[in-house]
């Protein structure tokens, strides 16, 4: 990772962390990360839970459809716990122990977002699209994943349960993964995210009043180059990179 005065290359991927319902935090994210990355090309890949304890779930879901489908950014979009228990909540086969962990989790805060009392009433173009959604993405050695991975467990023998929720061993590992792990789920307590030389987290508590927070990343080096967030704060932090 270098400092502020780096000069960008061709691209940057800017990985966005859990934004759980706070649209007007993720709007101004991305209207920051375009400003600093001016006239170089750039995508964004968000590593899930975008519904739920934020006021505005709706919003976020449609934004960002519509974004996908008609808008000038490249948004790649990854499951959430929280997208995945609400999609299993609105399934008409759920248990009630499927709904009420959903709604003990912030769904509440869902429900209120759309003025329904029933999560399988929810648009059925939102279910869909959160039901279509990747659990991970592997590109340019670093691994996009909402919770993390097992370590000691080859990447593309990851289980969908391990990359939805884990936290531990994941979280304490020093092991190199195979891969840069770029995840969310474990909001870090400083507010800030957590760059290791094995995983970088994006999860610093928007939902909690914090800001939302995106790390941007260029083909030519592993780790990020800068951090931003909703603050309107460019900024740097501990250095990753692969082991030798």
């Amino acid at each position: 990772m270098r400092d502020g005065r780096h000069r960008m290359g061709k691209s940057l991927t800017f990985a966005i962390g859990d934004i759980h319902g706070c649209f007007e935090e993720l709007r101004t994210l991305l209207d920051f990360c375009g400003r600093c990355a001016g006239n170089v090309e750039h995508e964004f890949v968000l590593v899930g839970d975008y519904v739920d304890r934020g006021p505005a779930s709706n919003e976020v879901i449609a934004y960002l459809m519509r974004e996908q489908a008609t808008g000038p950014r490249r948004l790649r979009c990854l499951l959430g716990n929280h997208d995945s228990m609400l999609s299993v909540a609105a399934n008409p086969a759920r248990t009630d122990a499927d709904l009420m962990q959903w709604w003990a989790n912030g769904g509440e805060a869902t429900l209120d977002a759309y003025g329904l009392d029933d999560p399988s009433d929810l648009p059925a173009d939102h279910l869909a699209w959160i039901r279509s959604l990747p659990f991970c993405l592997l590109e340019n050695n670093r691994f996009f994943v909402h919770a993390g991975i097992r370590p000691g467990v080859s990447l593309n023998a990851q289980s969908e349960h391990d990359m939805l929720w884990i936290r531990e061993p994941f979280l304490s590992s020093e092991l190199w993964h195979g891969a840069l792990v770029v995840h969310g789920h474990t909001p870090t307590a400083s507010g800030a995210p957590d760059a290791r030389a094995n995983r970088i987290n994006l999860d610093t508590g928007a939902c909690f009043g914090r800001p939302l927070t995106a790390a941007a990343f260029d083909p030519d080096e592993l780790g990020p180059v800068f951090f931003v967030n909703s603050d309107g704060l460019r900024f740097t932090t501990s250095t990753a990179s692969a082991p030798k």
